[in-house]
């Protein structure tokens, strides 16, 4: 999706669970994740680039950037509760950076991905072996390269040919272009044939499951923050997470180190 329905969907999600502030460095740090499409030394090797937008990599690639990004978070806050001071708010920073390099990964799923066709009802289980749909093997994102994407984009037949070969294109095992697939924002191909087949915006829903699924992973991240830890760190991880105050300025100024140490960890993760 592009930046402004991250941060849409983001906030609709965790604005009752995170004050502004910390909502902020989530946003930002989701956001980032669009700023880091190339390979640049210990800042993006420790990951697949394609992998964190659920595009263009295997899926079973994108499921790993999500299992390696949520251990990450996960210890990132148990690191948090349990230091004390300076080194808490680093943790913190940090804590909420990865948050948001999680959860757009988990947004950039339900628009590049063909998931909406293929399930209208239910959020998907992060299973890539079982995702909880009939033929799981029709699970794709899209195939990407600047030629297929210049070449769909500048052929005037080319709507017409994927709503033509809808069934085969979207619901079944032939491969399609990102440009062709995604529903990154309101009226792309896919999301007006979709609109025209079914009456109802395949963005739309994209958005829905998102924000669904983005608190939902929050509540499954807090759930095992809440076993890991301690009563005394549970309640005192709450507790600085409503009153965490860095601003904007801060983020900027911390931001390399903030991939820097993002990178670090999905190596070691």
């Amino acid at each position: 999706m592009i930046g402004k329905y991250h941060s849409q969907i983001t906030t609709e999600a965790l604005n009752s669970s995170f004050n502004d502030n910390a909502l902020n460095y989530i946003e930002k740090g989701n956001l980032d994740s669009d700023k880091l499409r190339r390979k640049i030394p210990d800042i993006t090797d420790g990951f697949d680039l394609s992998a964190q937008h659920f595009n263009k990599a295997s899926l079973e690639k994108c499921d790993d950037f999500l299992e390696k990004a949520q251990s990450v978070v996960i210890d990132d806050f148990i690191q948090a509760a349990k230091a004390k001071g300076e080194d808490a708010d680093e943790y913190y920073e940090q804590a909420f950076y990865d948050l948001g390099r999680l959860v757009h990964n988990i947004q950039d799923f339900y628009s590049h991905s063909n998931w909406v066709n293929l399930n209208q009802d239910e959020i998907w289980n992060e299973d890539i072996k079982n995702p909880n749909i009939n033929g799981e093997n029709k699970l794709k994102t899209g195939e990407y390269s600047y030629f297929s994407q210049f070449i769909d984009k500048i052929n005037p037949f080319y709507k017409w040919f994927a709503a033509k070969n809808y069934e085969n294109m979207y619901e079944g095992t032939s491969t399609v272009s990102h440009y062709g697939l995604n529903k990154d924002e309101p009226n792309t191909i896919a999301d007006r044939i979709y609109k025209e087949k079914y009456g109802t915006s395949a963005f739309d829903l994209a958005e829905d499951f998102a924000t669904i699924h983005t608190e939902q992973k929050w509540e499954e991240i807090n759930s095992a923050l809440r076993e890991e830890l301690t009563t005394t760190e549970y309640n005192n991880l709450r507790r600085e997470i409503a009153n965490f105050d860095l601003s904007e300025d801060d983020f900027n100024n911390n931001l390399q180190d903030l991939r820097k140490n993002f990178n670090e960890d999905m190596k070691e993760a």
